[in-house]
């Protein structure tokens, strides 16, 4: 190691210290990506705050898929560009299908990581073949297991029960991106449940994101503050204050930001169907402990 590097090492130290909650075999892949001089970009898109903190892990700045687009076309160029997303039914979501099409990006290295938070199905696959078809080719798409956050299915309260392993998942996933690793994880069949239909997938994903916020959601208005703290997280700016209170509609992300967010939880979700509840625990909420509500703000404000 020369001089230069050595003393940017030393000056990172601090870094090391602050980040003792990821696994310890982490701390050297972070401290080499951030004394190379290579040039890495990494764009993500979270709604609680899962996604946050694993492209923090990649990069010092990460940078926000929805305020990203508020810009025009952009051509982005660096040796290493980076996505961070969750998985919305074994795809990306809506919002980060958008950003890749209406711009163009040039690297010598990409790579995706997809926070799920139960089963990832054949995500990897997908991505990697939708992304191709945009004119960007991935060296490498890998998930990693966290808390999962979507309330139709999960009971926050069971779920924060749960070993995931994510510090040790995340320290393997630090050191391949920074070894460049070529890697496409394989599509997963759910252990103990009949072979998923994965040609099937697409049309649950279409029906998800033909739900409007108005037919998503129910707001309870003896409850609700009108704080706008679902306007400050909402990607799509889907909810404002008028005359009759708080007003919500147009396209869903369905990332269920506002949801969470809400402190006095007033707003719940719909069933989508009869006889199966909205939520599994309408009195649960998540944020990632290490992410803060201003931090989603930042992330999603339109």
């Amino acid at each position: 190691m020369d001089r230069r590097n050595a003393i940017k090492l030393m000056s990172l130290s601090l870094a090391s210290i602050a980040m003792a909650s990821v696994a310890p075999k982490a701390h050297a892949a972070i401290l080499r990506d951030r004394a190379s001089s290579k040039k890495r970009l990494v764009f993500y898109f979270t709604a609680t705050g899962n996604s946050l903190f694993i492209a923090r892990q990649f990069s010092d700045n990460p940078l926000s898929i929805p305020q990203e687009l508020k810009k025009e076309s952009q051509n982005y160029e660096a040796d290493e560009i980076g996505f961070v997303f969750p998985d919305y039914t074994a795809a990306a979501p809506l919002i980060v299908r958008d950003f890749i099409e209406k711009n163009n990006f040039k690297a010598s290295y990409f790579f995706t990581i997809v926070t799920y938070g139960h089963y990832c199905a054949n995500v990897a696959e997908w991505w990697k073949d939708f992304a191709a078809k945009k004119g960007v080719d991935f060296n490498y798409v890998n998930t990693i297991l966290m808390v999962d956050n979507y309330l139709p299915v999960f009971d926050i309260n069971e779920e924060l029960k749960l070993e995931k392993h994510t510090d040790e998942n995340l320290a393997i996933l630090l050191e391949h991106v920074a070894a460049h690793k070529s890697y496409v994880q394989e599509a997963q069949q759910e252990e103990g449940r009949p072979p998923m239909d994965f040609a099937a997938l697409e049309g649950r994903r279409q029906f998800q994101y033909a739900v409007k916020a108005q037919d998503a959601m129910d707001l309870d208005r003896n409850k609700c503050i009108q704080c706008m703290k679902c306007e400050l997280v909402c990607p799509q700016k889907n909810f404002s204050l008028g005359n009759f209170g708080v007003q919500y509609s147009g396209t869903c992300q369905h990332c269920l930001a506002c949801v969470h967010a809400c402190p006095q939880k007033a707003l719940t979700l719909k069933s989508p169907m009869p006889n199966f509840p909205g939520e599994r625990n309408p009195n649960a909420r998540y944020r990632h402990p290490r992410v803060t509500l201003q931090d989603i703000v930042r992330s999603n404000r339109q």
